[in-house]
């Protein structure tokens, strides 16, 4: 469902653009700029919209129902229905939260360079990942923390600027690396699961 749907918006964003690009309008741009260049107390818009969602995050996963039952439902979804949750609307609605939240990133990131096209964040789906196995969340489910993800975005970015800054590897071979940080974090964690 996930990779239809884009597929689907992406080739909307090209049709709309006609191959080209969508531009925001310059006004527009203009108003909204302090959102995603200003601060409050000398921190930047983006980095406190982020460290609220954080909080936000851990505390629907800890401190509420719903939290819970998509916790069981990662660790196991049959058990989980056993359990008289209902499956469905959890799964439902955790694809509602992530699709307001990939919202508010959005609002965040085009502004910036005003404009988008079918190009725009692609393989982002890659480093969400790496950056969710490196914070320690176990990719069959059932075990992960928000600030393991936080901590693994931190990582994989400083990883990343660090290997551009000292020219270690081209800046295209970044992707390559994440996704060698994903191969060894399956292995890893499948011969843990073997172990025990």
């Amino acid at each position: 469902m996930t990779l239809g749907a884009l597929g689907i918006f992406r080739a909307l964003i090209t049709f709309l653009a006609d191959g080209g690009t969508l531009n925001l309008n310059f006004e527009v741009a203009d108003v909204y700029a302090p959102v995603y260049s200003g601060d409050i107390v000398g921190i930047p818009v983006p980095i406190l919209v982020f460290a609220v969602i954080a909080i936000g995050a851990e505390i629907i996963l800890r401190r509420t129902q719903f939290g819970r039952h998509a916790a069981a439902i990662g660790s196991s979804e049959q058990v989980a229905r056993y359990s008289a949750i209902n499956v469905e609307r959890v799964r439902l609605m955790t694809y509602v939260l992530q699709g307001m939240l990939v919202g508010v990133a959005t609002m965040l990131y085009v502004p910036r360079f005003g404009s988008a096209n079918s190009s725009t964040a692609v393989l982002w789906e890659l480093q969400a990942i790496a950056a969710v196995i490196i914070g320690g969340t176990m990719l069959k489910g059932g075990s992960g923390r928000v600030w393991g993800t936080v901590v693994g975005v931190i990582i994989l970015e400083l990883i990343g600027n660090i290997l551009n800054l000292q020219s270690l590897i081209s800046p295209y071979l970044n992707q390559a690396f994440q996704g060698a940080i994903i191969i060894v974090a399956v292995l890893l964690q499948r011969s843990k699961r073997v172990a025990n």
